[in-house]
């Protein structure tokens, strides 16, 4: 199946919800509606009497539900009028043309089969001419300096006095099935066709809502209004030759789409480029862009005891949703390179039991010891900030149009089960290895991200993917010229702890060079150590430098002399940080008899 007929389906599956407000959430607009912000609420009783006015706080109170035709939903420039709720200058009459239209709209609905209590209260009323003086009178509406009247102000209604109904229009269920009813008796009168998302004849549409994302303004997914340029590139005569969509249909999917654009817990934004995860059915999903183990939950801070916590977490969290291997997950992103245009940039649906296990195969090895929060897999968001962000007011921030598009090469490759990008790896390895480039805690998280995205790539190439289990002593050249990185580091340290300094060694600030001739950086730092700390540190933590240094030294004559000062793997990251780590733990490499 593709978008449109899974967003129909998830309209299908959450009928429960058309119309129906709820805090922190958009509704779930019925067919032939539109959400919009009100700008004055004008009070009637049943008999179209005025009683009171006000102005909407659009900032503090939730868009409204407003019945709308193809003509005027998709209406710029030009004039087409909304059936009940719309501008002043539509139900006022301070533009003729648009006023009549207004009229027009209203009264054929009311005169209808379909017609509503509301209906006869509000025509009566506006057909009284008094809405201006009303508006004024109660301080709702003013001259601006031109002399005229803001005509863009939205009006919506509430009916007083007639029982059983709720007075706002926009919360009114049964006025929305009568516009349903009403609309769609009115596009019977239209020639049938096959629906190409439904299978079945119905009237089509003739135009598709817009805005259905609202950060990309206007932007329509379905739309074929340039006939007289390169729109059909000479491959069809006109616009139904390539595609029909019924009406219901076009309602249907667009709606669901606009109502998971809104809701907090199926999308992430970049930009303008605003990513859905969602199951058809409503069932609660992961969210991919995120790591899956709770942030609150206890660190951790050996492996084995994470990869259990983590399939502990997802076993619960199928348990709680109650997510069959059968179910759907569908991911899609948006964007939109005009206002008038909108693209979908990645589309992929999976089952479940697919989307479950690339998430936890993910979180199981793209991970890493990140201090005092032990053991986490770094959101999407994390990895590209750290790759490719600018640090601005002690924060990575990356540009948009890069983020956008790195953010959905990782989503594809997490749920794809892909090798992890190597440019991305790359880059995180060369600003690890840049210490001096960015504040202390920015560097540190890179680290962290390096080493995280190192580990998975090798799992995903077959070269190790458990890196984190390595002991101290693992025979790789690399790994070992790490550990005395940190050895080295760490000693400085001690004597900066003392004095209550607050510098950086210098074993990180040659980091870079270590890196490339890693014996030449050794000889040198180490000849600062023994001629300016040593003397200064405690016994014990001198023992300690020289113990370590002289156990790294001995793995690394293993190795051929010439490969001594070649340039370090980026193996040589995960054993400085093993190292480093291992200062921080109750096991250390040392006795601390003396330090206690």
């Amino acid at each position: 199946m593709g978008l449109l007929q899974r967003a129909i389906e998830t309209y299908d599956a959450n009928t429960a919800l058309i119309g129906v407000y709820r805090d922190g959430h958009e509704p779930l607009a019925p067919i032939g509606h539109i959400l919009t912000s009100a700008n004055i609420e004008i009070t009637l009783n049943a008999q179209g009497e005025f009683l009171s006015a006000r102005k909407v706080n659009n900032k503090e109170e939730p868009k409204i539900l407003i019945p709308v035709t193809e003509e005027s939903s998709g209406r710029t420039s030009g004039l087409a009028a909304h059936p009940l709720c719309d501008q002043l200058k539509y139900v006022a009459n301070t533009n003729k043309e648009a006023h009549e239209l207004y009229l027009t709209a209203l009264r054929k609905w009311e005169r209808s089969a379909y017609a509503h209590p509301f209906l006869t209260a509000i025509s009566t009323y506006v057909r009284n001419g008094s809405v201006l003086k009303d508006l004024t009178k109660c301080g709702v509406l003013a001259l601006e300096k031109g002399g005229g009247y803001d005509e863009k102000q939205m009006i919506c209604w509430r009916v007083l006095g007639i029982p059983t109904e709720e007075p706002a229009c926009w919360k009114n269920r049964n006025l929305f099935s009568a516009f349903e009813s009403y609309y769609c008796s009115q596009l019977a009168t239209r020639d049938m066709a096959l629906c190409m998302l439904e299978g079945k004849t119905e009237p089509i549409a003739l135009q598709h809502p817009k805005g259905i994302i609202p950060v990309n303004g206007n932007a329509k997914l379905i739309s074929a209004n340039d006939s007289s340029g390169f729109t059909y590139r000479g491959r069809f005569l006109d616009d139904g030759q390539a595609a029909t969509v019924g009406y219901i249909a076009s309602q249907k999917a667009h709606n669901a789409l606009r109502w998971l654009a809104s809701e907090q817990g199926v999308r992430e934004f970049s930009g303008k480029r605003i990513f859905l995860c969602w199951n058809p059915a409503g069932k609660t999903l992961p969210r991919p862009m995120r790591r899956m183990r709770d942030a609150d939950a206890a660190p951790l801070r050996k492996p084995s005891d994470y990869q259990e916590q983590l399939k502990s977490t997802l076993l619960s969290f199928r348990k709680d949703h109650q997510l069959q291997d059968t179910d759907c997950a569908v991911l899609v992103s948006f964007d939109a390179a005009t206002t008038g245009r909108l693209a979908v940039t990645y589309y992929n649906e999976i089952t479940l039991k697919t989307f479950l296990e690339r998430i936890h195969d993910w979180d199981a090895h793209c991970c890493w010891l990140a201090g005092n929060y032990g053991i986490q897999a770094p959101n999407l968001l994390q990895l590209v900030d750290c790759a490719f962000g600018t640090q601005r007011n002690n924060f990575l921030e990356t540009d948009d149009r890069i983020q956008r598009q790195h953010l959905q090469r990782l989503l594809n490759c997490k749920m794809n089960g892909g090798i992890f990008p190597l440019d991305i790896l790359k880059a995180l390895t060369q600003r690890a290895s840049s210490p001096l480039a960015y504040d202390v805690l920015n560097w540190r998280k890179i680290v962290h991200a390096a080493c995280a995205v190192l580990q998975k790539y090798r799992y995903d190439t077959k070269q190790g993917g458990n890196e984190m289990a390595w002991e101290l002593d693992t025979n790789n050249r690399s790994f070992q010229y790490g550990r005395l990185l940190a050895v080295m580091e760490r000693a400085e340290m001690d004597y900066y702890t003392k004095t209550n300094e607050n510098r950086q060694t210098n074993a990180i600030k040659f980091m870079s060079e270590f890196r490339r001739r890693p014996f030449t950086v050794f000889e040198r730092v180490n000849r600062q150590l023994e001629r300016a700390y040593l003397d200064r540190i405690d016994a014990w933590q001198v023992r300690r430098y020289k113990q370590l240094v002289g156990e790294i030294i001995n793995i690394l004559r293993g190795f051929p002399e010439n490969e001594l000062n070649r340039q370090l793997e980026d193996l040589y990251l995960m054993g400085y940080e093993l190292q480093r780590n291992a200062f921080f733990t109750k096991n250390d490499t040392t006795n601390h008899t003396e330090e206690e």
